[in-house]
């Protein structure tokens, strides 16, 4: 029996650009994974160099955000989607031909980490737009759920991927394997037939700060959108705690192993690929407030289960893999409906500047909150440092909680969304 496609399923455009989204994301975590082991079997970097090639891959891509922002706002996203993976593709070509040719160095690194870093920020916000161009409104918030669905699956193959590749292949080889997945991206992208709307009027100047000054002016004139970035700040400067501390935790103070943590830190791409799954359903059912407070809610309530871990290496796995599973998944049903939100009430003319706007907040917070729990987790004792994970999703809940009449509630969720399928 033929199984009936439905929805989306059967929206062709779509599908390639969800596919495209799929390789992409594969791609730039092969990358993620596979650069540092270049630098490590290839070079010899030592921990020092490997924080600078961290830095080369995230802070360029923040920086350009503003420029970008309303570029896309006046320009087809298309060919911006398109160039962006075939730059990535011939970046990190460069590195297995130099390596071929023995001058394989840590500035070539940097270099081609900082180029594909911005190129991958650059799709973020082009395809942060476009989809709204091929999709209906009732459609966005299915659409960012089967997103966020491949985001899951790369989360959870990439960097097994990028492993076994540089395994197999040398890290420069592996690193010409993933090349091919952005060629592939863009030319998924290339059989997309609609045509975009442009709804910005043409730039009067070439000011960087008017565009920045209108992302933010539209970001904090909403008061959904408002109440969203307060909670965004809270739970990203908090979250960032993670990045300095947790592996460090689980390995020295809860005596995982690395192959244990490993196994925990997967099962959190399952968790995001459930809620992806459901994010849909649970605004249909109970509306957009009520699903967005309950999955932060949740999502604090599962970060304290970290410092609560007790050193026994079988049950600190339980907690961790409940975290991971459960946090995780609630943390992904709330960004699938914060993202469809912000695309339905911000004007579709400053899109990519509100996003360039909120890729710019993220990627300064993130790099601040790993320092300063680093500080905290020095001054005041591990534990303690990480209860305020809890402690930072729980206030961003209470921004909400507070705004909680400009939002969405059960009868605008139903009559708006269609249920996924």
């Amino acid at each position: 029996m033929r199984v009936r496609r439905r929805g989306l399923w059967r929206h062709r455009d779509f599908l390639l650009l969800w596919s495209a989204q799929g390789v992409s994301a594969i791609g730039s975590r092969v990358t993620r994974t596979a650069l540092p082991m270049a630098a490590i079997l290839a070079i010899g970097a030592d921990a020092f160099e490997l924080g600078l090639l961290a830095v080369a891959l995230s802070l360029p891509g923040v920086l350009v955000a503003w420029f970008a922002g309303g570029w896309v706002d006046r320009h087809r996203r298309r060919p911006l989607l398109i160039a962006t993976d075939l730059i990535r593709a011939a970046a990190l070509l460069v590195i297995p031909w130099v390596a071929l040719h023995g001058a394989l160095t840590l500035p070539i690194l940097y270099a081609v980490a900082a180029v594909t870093g911005i190129c991958t920020v650059l799709f973020e916000l082009a395809d942060h737009v476009f989809i709204t161009d091929l999709v209906t409104q009732k459609r966005l918030l299915d659409a960012n759920g089967k997103r966020e669905s491949v985001d899951a699956m790369a989360e959870i193959t990439g960097p097994a991927l990028g492993g076994v590749l540089v395994a197999w292949l040398t890290a420069p080889l592996a690193i010409a394997v993933d090349a091919a997945s952005f060629v592939a991206s863009a030319l998924l992208i290339g059989g997309i037939r609609k045509r975009e709307a442009i709804r910005a009027r043409p730039a009067t100047t070439d000011s960087v700060v008017d565009d920045a000054k209108t992302g933010i002016r539209v970001v904090w004139r909403a008061p959904a959108v408002r109440a969203l970035f307060l909670a965004m700040t809270a739970f990203t400067l908090c979250g960032s705690f993670m990045a300095a501390l947790y592996t460090l935790f689980a390995l020295r103070d809860l005596n995982l192993t690395p192959a244990e943590l490993g196994f925990a830190i997967g099962c959190g791409g399952v968790g995001a690929l459930l809620g992806a799954a459901i994010a849909g359903r649970c605004a249909s059912r109970w509306g957009t407030r009520r699903t967005l407070i309950g999955a932060l809610l949740v999502t604090a309530v599962m970060q304290l289960l970290i410092p609560l871990a007790p050193p026994v290496p079988w049950i600190a796995m339980t907690f961790l893999i409940a975290t991971q599973v459960i946090g995780d998944g609630a943390m992904t049903v709330y960004l699938v409906n914060e993202t469809t939100l912000r695309q339905r009430l911000l004007p579709p003319e400053a899109l990519g500047r509100a996003a360039a706007t909120w890729k710019v907040a993220t990627g300064l917070l993130t790099p601040a909150g790993a320092l300063l729990g680093a500080l905290l987790a020095e001054a005041i004792g591990m534990r303690p440092t990480l209860v305020l994970l809890a402690v930072g999703f729980g206030a961003a809940a209470a921004v909400l909680i507070v705004a909680r009449h400009a939002l969405p509630g059960v009868h605008d969720a139903r009559s708006r969304d269609a249920t996924p399928t």
